[in-house]
């Protein structure tokens, strides 16, 4: 692929986005039996059970425990915002991914 038909499908996009994973292993509760917990956010996540917590402060995230005690916490991440498009804040009251970070273009 040519650089100037890469440069031209990247200029056309409005943005790119990107989501972040993040494992954290050995996340056993201690007081609740299969169950994963992480102590920052306090969030008790029940083994092989997805959350869409809403309502913390600054983090718009969805998190899995896995059968192994693993857990995997997904969020919004950076992305290149394109010329004519606006950025709108996210709104943390909505579950992921609709907290995320919403963009807005004028075509």
């Amino acid at each position: 692929m040519s650089p100037l038909l890469i440069f031209i499908m990247c200029a056309t996009l409005p943005l790119t986005w990107a989501f972040s994973t993040q494992y954290y292993g050995n996340t056993k509760h201690a007081a609740l039996p299969n169950h994963c917990y992480h102590e920052e956010l306090k969030l008790a996540v029940p083994v092989n059970d997805t959350l869409y917590p809403t309502d913390i402060e600054f983090q718009c995230i969805t998190a899995s425990c896995r059968h192994d005690y693993v857990l995997v916490i997904k969020h919004c991440d950076r992305y290149l915002l394109r010329h004519g498009c606006i950025e709108q804040p996210p709104d943390y009251s909505r579950p992921y991914p609709g907290c995320c970070t919403q963009i807005k273009c004028a075509d």
